[in-house]
């Protein structure tokens, strides 16, 4: 800055009392130079260059403002006065001084005028609201020239609802916020506007006031007949509906019940006389017209026209009916009985059945009357029985008699009956025995306990067997007997001993040694044993199985089963399951059974397939009942 007024009246004050007390010198000797005695006083320098004392200077004023400033006279290397210090005005640069000493700082480079320039940090001296003090706002610029746009600015309150409304904490309602986002103020969010008022306990619309509901009239749709509206009321938050009258359904009373603007309409209801029933209407509160028939005198039509649950009561007939008559029939002509065919009779004027005069002559009937007039009451037979059969095999038709209106029972018919093995026609379909005989050829094998606690069964099973198998005498099966264990003097060391011989024989030589039979011996009996060796395919026992005769074996014994050897019943299952001797098929299993004591089946059940018709109880020893155990074994062998 230069000196101000004051201090330059002060440093001439100075030189001039310096001037008075020392001698004037030249700056130099040269004579050319005037000599001159300012050194040390303020000065100035003109735009040719020429030192002026300030007090003569042309813009003396000027020197006082901005960086403009007078120097000192000083004398340089060459003895030439110079002006030292001198700060003459420049243009205007932007450097926070006065260059031009106009009095304004920088006034070139504050286009927006608002104190501040591109050189102290203005970022934008275009707009009077952008400077380095300025405050930040929402319009998309860096207000305050610190390189960010629009940061930290706070959200604003704002609300969109009834200015009216109260938003404190006894309302719902809350106002939201506005955003700054990209220079523009956000809509109002999360703001909570007045709802429509509801009884809840709430001051829903934010008016201050709790569950004013406005008036709003409920009930029936429309106020018409008996019906009136309510209005709604809201009573501790529950909203309630007061005063109002609904519909009813209609009834008969003179009054719209239904609220539709109709009264008693279309109100019906049964009604009754003692004819029946009907139906009544209801007309300005009463029923009215019922439409059920009424009592009229009864007469002869087949109606209870008195409606007294009589028809026809007196009535033998309904007027002009003609009916078929017999019993004493009326010659028309002469009015004497005739006492055969078919007459009429007809209902006269009174109800009543007049005479049964003669019509014709029928068919005769059995209905004990002499229906054709030839003299003769029934007396004629019929066919009777399954016509559908007759002839057929053993089936015949029978003859049934008509007497006194009856047929006898049919006699001589035969009908179909099941087929049994009696070489005819039982069922009477033209096969004979059909279906009986799945096996035209069998070998059958009875392998006995003959130990001696079979001794009580011994000679009934001989008999029982004898028994039944006489019947196949002069047939192509064939039977072996197997004893076991072998019996002295024969093989006693044996599991089993064939004593039929040869192997397969037929019935007489069977029962012949059947009954030379004993029983003897004790200890243990292989039944296991004897199972499982007839019914293998190396046939060990030497049955000779026929190959076009299907096997049977039937073991029998008062123990449970035994082996001499390592078997077991899993092993004797594998050989009677998979027959492959005599006529068998592939997957066939052997008819084998076995007569034992009850307590012994589980012994036997895998070796029978568990199939526990093939397991007999020994118990008792009866003749017959073997007789018939047997025929049961062997019901499908038709002789």
């Amino acid at each position: 800055m230069g000196l101000s007024f004051s201090q330059i009246k002060l440093v001439i004050f100075i030189i001039a009392v310096a001037t008075i007390f020392t001698s004037c010198k030249a700056c130099n000797s040269d004579p050319s130079i005037t000599k001159i005695c300012f050194q040390g006083r303020p000065c100035g320098v003109t735009n040719d260059g020429t030192v002026v004392l300030a007090d003569q200077f042309k813009d003396y004023k000027l020197y006082n403002t901005g960086v403009c400033t007078f120097g000192i006279i000083q004398c340089d290397d060459a003895g030439k006065e110079v002006c030292v210090g001198f700060v003459s005005p420049s243009d205007e640069v932007c450097d926070g001084q006065d260059n031009d000493c106009n009095g304004e700082i920088d006034e070139l480079f504050d286009s927006d005028g608002d104190g501040y320039t591109t050189c102290n940090n203005d970022c934008d001296d275009r707009r009077v609201g952008v400077n380095p003090v300025a405050e930040e706002v929402c319009d998309g610029i860096d207000n305050d020239c610190n390189g960010q746009i629009d940061e930290a600015i706070a959200p604003l309150s704002c609300w969109n609802g009834d200015p009216n409304a109260v938003t404190d904490e006894t309302t719902p309602c809350e106002k939201g916020q506005q955003f700054c986002i990209n220079g523009q103020w956000s809509p109002c969010h999360n703001q909570a506007l007045p709802q429509t008022e509801t009884c809840n306990m709430i001051d829903d619309d934010c008016d201050g006031i709790l569950d004013n509901l406005p008036y709003t009239h409920c009930g029936p749709s429309r106020a018409v007949g008996i019906c009136e509206y309510g209005k709604v009321i809201c009573d501790g938050g529950e909203s309630k509906c007061v005063d109002a009258i609904y519909p009813n359904a209609e009834v008969c009373n003179g009054a719209d019940d239904d609220c539709d603007g109709a009264v008693d309409e279309g109100l019906i209801r049964r009604c009754s006389s003692a004819c029946g029933g009907g139906v009544e209407e209801c007309n300005a509160g009463q029923w009215v017209s019922c439409d059920a028939v009424q009592p009229e005198p009864e007469i002869c039509d087949t109606l209870d026209n008195d409606c007294d649950g009589m028809v026809d009561e007196g009535c033998s007939c309904v007027i002009g009916d003609v009916r078929v008559c017999t019993g004493t029939i009326l010659d028309p002509v002469t009015n004497q009985p005739v006492n055969c065919g078919v007459g009429i009779e007809m209902c006269d004027q009174y109800g009543a059945w007049g005479p049964c005069y003669f019509y014709n002559t029928t068919p005769e009937m059995c209905n004990n009357w002499d229906d054709d007039c030839d003299g003769q009451v029934d007396g004629m037979t019929q066919a009777c029985g399954n016509q559908a059969t007759a002839g057929i095999g053993e089936c015949r038709v029978g003859t049934s008699t008509c007497t006194a209106g009856q047929w006898t029972m049919c006699d001589g018919a035969v009908s179909p009956q099941t087929e049994i093995c009696d070489h005819l026609d039982n069922d009477c379909d033209g096969d004979i025995d059909e279906d009986l005989n799945p096996h035209n050829k069998v070998d059958m094998v009875f392998a006995i306990d003959t130990s001696g606690s079979m001794c009580p069964f011994i000679t009934a099973l001989a008999q029982g067997i004898n028994q039944y198998v006489a019947q196949f005498q002069n047939t192509e099966h064939r039977f072996a007997l197997v004893a076991y264990p072998g019996e002295y003097p024969h093989n006693s060391n044996a599991p089993y001993e064939l004593r039929t011989n040869p192997s397969l024989v037929d019935v007489g030589t069977f029962r012949a040694t059947l009954l030379s039979m004993g029983c003897t011996g004790g200890g243990s009996e292989p039944s296991w044993d004897v199972m499982y060796a007839l019914a293998s395919p190396s046939d060990p026992v030497g049955i000779g199985w026929r190959a076009d005769a299907y096997p049977y074996i039937i073991l029998i014994t008062d123990e449970g089963a035994q082996t001499w050897s390592t078997l077991n019943e899993a092993a004797v299952q594998a050989q009677t399951i998979n027959c492959q001797v005599g006529d068998c098929s592939p997957g066939d299993m052997y008819e084998a059974y076995v007569i034992t004591n009850q307590s012994y089946y589980q012994m036997w059940n895998d070796v029978v397939n568990n199939e526990m018709d093939r397991l007999i109880n020994i118990y008792p020893p009866d003749p017959t009942r073997y007789t018939d155990l047997l025929r049961n074994i062997f019901q499908n062998i038709c002789i």
